[in-house]
């Protein structure tokens, strides 16, 4: 009887002569024909993703950021929403500006544009990646662990954070969502 080591798990392979093996190697056909059959659904069902993706993708040029196109839009008021509450602030405005967004509306890349607020944050709904263009933020995680940001910074806020989001005057970050 051998041992097979295949893809961390261990085959026991029956004795020479006792069943149908591939070209004397003591490797019964049935478990290399399932093995190049898993592979190739596998390969397969990439391709197939990949292609289908890209065919979903209808916006195949170059996309330029301008954040000058951030002063065209209209300033709001900050509103409470599921993930996020106001806790302080004199009156907050906002303003956003998606300046792409994939076909499938999973991807977001655009600029925003807030003055001074507190935030409770809980349970972000996106992966966002931040760039910090303007002002300063100061973030505290669920643990109390607080790092102020500002012009030059770059972070990543997961999907699900929990914690404080306090702009200590008006910001201008970079976002990049999914």
């Amino acid at each position: 009887m051998q041992i097979l080591d295949c893809a961390d798990k261990r085959i026991t392979l029956p004795n020479k002569g006792s069943g149908s093996t591939s070209n004397n190697n003591n490797f019964p056909m049935g478990i290399i024909m399932r093995y190049i059959l898993s592979l190739q659904l596998v390969a397969t069902i990439f391709v197939c993703s990949i292609t289908y993706a890209e065919g979903l993708m209808e916006n195949k040029k170059i996309t330029q950021l301008n954040l000058a196109d951030l002063e065209a839009v209209e300033l709001s008021a900050v509103e409470d929403y599921p993930f996020m509450q106001v806790i302080a602030g004199d009156k907050p405005v906002s303003s956003g500006l998606s300046s792409f967004q994939s076909s499938d509306g999973k991807l977001d890349v655009g600029f925003y544009y807030g003055s001074e607020v507190t935030l409770r944050i809980s349970g972000w709904p996106v992966d966002e990646v931040m760039v910090f263009l303007e002002g300063q933020v100061e973030i505290t995680d669920e643990d109390g662990e607080s790092k102020i940001y500002g012009p030059g910074d770059m972070l990543v806020m997961p999907k699900g954070f929990v914690g404080t989001w306090r702009q200590l005057g008006p910001i201008k970050k970079l976002n990049v969502s999914y």
